[in-house]
């Protein structure tokens, strides 16, 4: 029986599971309500967008964008197209793609081509063979046109304020009421920095990472000067390998609250005796190091399994001198019982562009700020190890800036 009602999250026990650290265990909510599908954000970390703008319950329709964090509802999952039947009467609104010359099917969810010359109408879905009423959305042009018009009616009333009789304190209304519809236009029209990715993680996610990472808490420094002290000696990749060696054999994996993106301050899983997720490890490992003075930052990622975090260090040695002190320190590390790890090479991302003689040197990014950015993901297997398939990338630095990063892949 199809369910009038379904709840998206990343929670394996939602309806439409969407497996990015953006969404929430249970995000959103949609249920059919008259003709009309009424979604409810559920109280989720990172919010819920229906065609840019920001929304905590509104009717929506299939083919309009909507967003979960910076995840995007898919209307062709197969778990929607029961849910968009059930409430589905005899024709169902779509919406037109001329820019793909398709329609988004407003019963079934499903993509399918407009005939030649067609721009809206009634169509039937090849799919599920329902009659389709397909509506164009409305014109970038025809919206611009409408602020400039009512930035040039403003403009007028502001002019005619200033050259005729009439109230001072009106003219400062109108005046206050203009520079605000122009800022509201540049901010509608100024493109946003880096990638969509970054820019809904700096807006959601980074100010709550930068913040556990409290690197100079007690918990957190004691902790990280106890394990690297067994590597003495100033700032190494050996101390670096010894606290991810710590860290990783002693963490127990451990879901967020129900409902809800937490990222756990360092301190507080250090003391739940190394316990969290993926970005909790991540925090973790990212704090205890910049403890003992070392550069780090958070990749955020999503790729073939879904999000994940990750932490990078800042080193400034030649790849194979790190290879080589890794081997010597395994050596010398090795527990009972554990097999001798070699390692024959190390993985990283470049930082400081190499640029050719007589060449303008590219603008100063955060990576630029180091050489070398070396992997310490917990899935990497050992310190330096291969990266996953990224399909995109974003940096998260510890003093709240970001920076979007070309995906990294597995060899």
């Amino acid at each position: 029986m199809a369910k009038h009602n379904l709840v998206v999250g990343r929670s394996r026990d939602c309806d439409i599971v969407l497996k990015d650290p953006q969404v929430s265990g249970h995000h959103a909510r949609l249920r059919w309500e008259g003709q009309n599908i009424l979604l409810e954000d559920l109280g989720s970390a990172n919010g819920t967008q229906v065609n840019g703008q920001d929304v905590q319950r509104l009717h929506i329709r299939p083919g309009d964008e909507v967003l979960f964090g910076g995840v995007p509802l898919p209307w062709s999952h197969k778990k929607l197209r029961p849910f968009l039947r059930a409430g589905a009467g005899q024709t169902m609104l779509g919406r037109a793609m001329p820019q793909r010359k398709a329609f988004i099917c407003g019963a079934c969810g499903s993509r399918a081509e407009m005939p030649a010359g067609f721009e809206e109408g009634v169509l039937r879905c090849p799919s599920c063979a329902k009659r389709v009423v397909v509506e164009k959305p409305p014109s970038k042009i025809r919206v611009a046109l409408g602020w400039m018009i009512l930035i040039a009616l403003i403009g007028a009333g502001v002019y005619w304020w200033q050259h005729h009789d009439g109230a001072a304190q009106v003219r400062e209304q109108a005046e206050v009421i203009r520079e605000a519809v122009e800022e509201n236009v540049a901010l509608a029209v100024a493109p946003a920095a880096g990638s969509p990715q970054e820019a809904s993680i700096r807006r959601h996610s980074a100010p709550r990472v930068t913040e556990a990472i409290d690197a100079e808490s007690p918990e957190t420094r004691n902790a990280a000067v106890q394990i690297a002290s067994a590597v003495e000696g100033p700032f190494s990749v050996e101390q670096v390998a010894h606290i991810w060696r710590h860290v990783h054999r002693e963490w127990s994996y451990v879901n967020d609250p129900h409902g809800n993106d937490y990222f756990a301050r360092a301190s507080e899983s250090i003391a739940n005796d190394y316990a969290g997720d993926c970005d909790d490890f991540a925090i973790v490992l990212s704090a205890m190091i910049g403890a003992i003075g070392g550069k780090v930052r958070i990749v955020m990622m999503d790729g073939p399994r879904g999000g994940h975090a990750y932490t990078e260090v800042c080193l400034e040695e030649d790849p194979r001198d790190l290879a080589t002190k890794l081997n010597r320190y395994y050596r010398r590390n090795r527990h009972r019982g554990e097999r001798l790890r070699r390692v024959r090479s190390v993985h990283f991302r470049p930082g400081a562009p190499e640029v050719a003689e007589g060449a303008p040197a590219p603008p100063p990014t955060p990576s630029s700020e180091c050489p070398l950015w070396f992997n310490l993901d917990w899935n990497a297997g050992t310190p330096g190890g291969p990266y996953e398939d990224e399909t995109w990338a974003v940096a998260v630095y510890p003093d709240g800036r970001t920076e979007t990063l070309a995906p990294a892949s597995a060899p």
